[in-house]
């Protein structure tokens, strides 16, 4: 199962309030100090996701 990471709290929350389940929140890699919220990455996320890059 592969997995898509959301460093944004606003997009994170815009996605559960669309349906998605939150799969785990860990601390970032990248950003010190900051956490992920890990979700399931599918197609349908994918596809929501690209609607809030336009």
């Amino acid at each position: 199962m592969k997995h898509k990471c959301i460093l944004s709290i606003r997009v994170a929350k815009y996605l559960l309030l669309n349906g998605f389940r939150i799969v785990d929140i860990e601390p970032s890699r990248k950003f010190n100090g900051q956490v992920v919220f890990i979700f399931e990455e599918t197609p349908a996320l994918i596809e929501e996701l690209s609607k809030l890059h336009k």
